[in-house]
């Protein structure tokens, strides 16, 4: 059980820190715990003090970014519902906007992005802009281009504009 230590006056809880570490109005970190100053440092862009996180992982936290939103993961939901992003029928992971903005929907199990829903980066060939595709039960993905996706998706809707 860990014990409640209230925040002093001029003193800011740090997110995603564990709840022991503070930060006053000059930007020092301080450990409630220990009643001690964290040494600062700096990396040649901006000033950090390594912490612990809830889970007891250390961390770099950086201190330009205490007022920065955290970064909120896009969701199946909001891709199809807010963006109104349509399924492609072919490739049933993936779904593409109006715009030409192509989302993989279906997070993957394994790799750098799994259990994410993302935005795909496109890439020039001959003139136009592609993105690679898993078909499902494919080992290799296809190159789709993005302005013929968009065209047979939505048709006289899309604003897609190569």
């Amino acid at each position: 059980m860990t014990k409640h230590i209230p925040i002093p006056k001029g003193f800011r809880p740090i997110p995603k820190a564990a709840n022991h570490y503070v930060m006053s109005k000059n930007g020092f970190v301080f450990n409630l715990k220990t009643g001690r100053l964290l040494k600062q440092q700096w990396n040649g862009y901006s000033t950090y003090t390594i912490i612990r996180d809830k889970d007891g992982n250390q961390y770099r936290f950086c201190h330009a970014h205490m007022d920065k939103h955290l970064y909120k993961p896009l969701t199946k939901k909001w891709v199809l519902e807010v963006d109104g992003a349509k399924k492609i029928p072919k490739y049933p992971d993936y779904a593409v906007s109006h715009y030409g903005a192509v989302y993989r929907i279906a997070p993957r199990k394994t790799g750098p992005r799994a259990g994410e829903v993302f935005m795909l980066g496109e890439y020039g060939k001959q003139g136009y802009s592609y993105v690679k595709l898993n078909p499902p039960n494919a080992k290799k993905p296809r190159e789709v281009r993005v302005d013929k996706l968009t065209k047979q998706l939505w048709g006289d809707e899309s604003t897609y504009e190569c």
